[in-house]
């Protein structure tokens, strides 16, 4: 095992380029990529950037999408979905020419969105409304909804008919099958304490959940069994695993992504730290070419609107970016 790790970090990565993204100064969310299409979805406060991957080109937006949190591909009915927080709808668009197809109202300020190959359905979790909704791809019509009883962070489906959410205030991964819309028994995630970003190795049946008291835990993903933890970053907002090298990749905060390697399905070996910038806490993995995309932008901090609030942050115009991170 130590071999394998010293191999693992004599190839570092690191950030191979910049990709500009335009002079706004707004905040950014979750990315999403669509692998075979070559593209990766931005959000960016009120709007999508599409960018090609492999050029570095933004080949369009999606505009109109206010609170913008994240973006679900359906490639095999040609739409994508975008979960827009201030208007509690989902925004349906055509994946080819990134046309506004319709606006799906869901629940209450939408957060994560994944689609969900095995039922055809898109589940928007809704930070707000303690619930998920589906909606039938094919059709853009709404399925039903699944009272989940906590506020959701993230999601992830198995591709055998359940997506799992993480309760971020319940300190609790919840199973859903999504044929039935039925939620099951909740697991607690102790000793991850907030969890908040969730990739798998569905190989194994391994869950990976970052959490907010530094580390990344591990679970069974048949029966919720904690098994494990190593060590992460503060402030985790995306965790990413690379099947074919057995990489798990957590973003944090205070502007690291930590690599761990899964050298048994219930062993796990730290192997390297990844510098990138303050407060990019989210990124997308590439499995074609394991690369990582992770926004970037210099912040600035702006008074409060009212007296004895909190600050507003905003990034310094001209200086949000995506950094490419290889070997």
């Amino acid at each position: 095992m130590l071999l394998l790790t010293a191999l693992f970090a004599s190839t570092s990565y690191r950030v191979l380029k910049s990709i500009p993204l335009g002079p706004s100064d707004d905040t950014w969310d979750f990315q999403t990529i669509d692998e075979n299409a070559r593209r990766m979805y931005v959000s960016h406060f009120s709007e999508v950037i599409v960018l090609d991957i492999d050029s570095g080109k933004i080949v369009g937006t999606i505009p109109d999408t206010p609170g913008v949190h994240g973006i679900a591909v359906a490639a095999n009915v040609g739409k994508g979905f975008v979960s827009v927080g201030k208007r509690s709808s989902a925004v349906v668009f055509n994946l080819k020419d990134l046309h506004k197809i319709q606006e799906v109202s869901v629940g209450a300020n939408p957060d994560a969105i994944i689609y969900d190959p095995a039922s055809g359905r898109v589940f928007s979790f809704n930070g707000d409304g303690n619930d998920a909704t589906a909606i039938e791809a094919a059709t853009s019509k709404v399925a039903g909804t699944v009272p989940i009883g906590g506020k959701p962070e993230f999601a992830i489906a198995d591709g055998k008919g359940h997506v799992y959410v993480d309760l971020v205030d319940k300190n609790a991964i919840l199973p859903i099958n999504s044929q039935t819309l039925t939620s099951e028994r909740p697991w607690p995630t102790m000793p991850c304490d907030r969890p908040t970003s969730m990739a798998a190795d569905l190989a194994s049946q391994r869950l990976f959940v970052g959490c907010r008291n530094l580390m990344l835990a591990v679970f069974d993903l048949n029966t919720g069994r904690y098994i494990t933890q190593t060590p992460i970053g503060d402030n985790v907002d995306t965790s990413s695993f690379d099947p074919e090298t057995r990489l798990i990749f957590s973003s944090t905060g205070d502007g690291w992504v930590t690599v761990t390697h899964e050298d048994t399905p219930d062993t796990y070996s730290l192997v390297e730290k990844i510098p990138t910038h303050d407060l990019s806490k989210t990124m997308a993995l590439d499995p074609k070419t394991h690369k990582l995309f992770v926004p970037a932008g210099d912040v600035k901090w702006l008074p409060p609107a009212q007296p004895g609030g909190r600050p507003v942050k905003r990034i310094a115009a001209g200086t949000f970016r995506m950094l490419v991170i290889g070997k």
